[in-house]
């Protein structure tokens, strides 16, 4: 979340992103050396398209953070309002929103301005670009395709399972999932 001046104009773009991060079942997000990409478990992991659309905003070639660690942490570049988001793809959905994905992996961008994309279409992969700390795939729904001048949007999910506080799972249809939980999407998965 946060309130950005963009052109004498407030808005709240982040207002309803996500941060996805990939966790194994003990809570822990890597394996190995904590400042190597390639060691998080969500580093690398297929980014698909959430409807069909219009790709508006294909960017590629900033590099990967080394991730933030107790030794410290700086950007791989300065971040501007240009750099932020690091490689990204913006689609304009056919209901005239737009679903931006941040943070991709450099080289991973498979499509370009203009090409139309269906739902599941994959279009990058998770990397750690621009204004990101850790390997994580920041996702929101907004009125513009500007990564900070837009307002953020609500949007729902089809169906995940939810955890919150090491409780039993929960089937949830047709919601936004709320607060610090754990989500899982594989609906062969039971128990966790």
């Amino acid at each position: 979340m946060g309130l950005w001046v963009v052109d004498g104009t407030a808005r709240i773009s982040r207002r309803y992103a996500i941060d996805w991060k990939k966790y194994d079942r003990e809570g822990n997000a890597y394996a190995g050396d904590a400042r190597d990409v390639h060691a998080y478990y969500a580093y690398g992991q297929k980014v698909l398209a959430v409807a069909a659309g219009r790709v508006v905003n294909a960017r590629d070639g900033f590099p990967d953070n080394v991730p933030k660690t107790e030794a410290g942490f700086k950007t791989a570049l300065p971040v501007t309002l240009d750099t932020i988001g690091g490689n990204q793809v913006v689609i304009q959905l056919e209901n005239g929103q737009f679903a931006a994905y941040f943070h991709l992996q450099p080289g991973s961008v498979r499509v370009k301005v203009g090409d139309r994309v269906q739902r599941g279409q994959l279009l990058a992969r998770i990397g750690n670009s621009g204004d990101a700390r850790w390997p994580h795939l920041h996702f929101q729904v907004t009125d513009t395709a500007d990564v900070m001048a837009s307002e953020g949007l609500p949007y729902l999910f089809d169906s995940y399972r939810i955890q919150t506080d090491g409780q039993q799972w929960q089937r949830r249809t047709g919601e936004y999932p709320m607060g610090d939980v754990v989500i899982d999407f594989d609906p062969d998965t039971e128990g966790g």
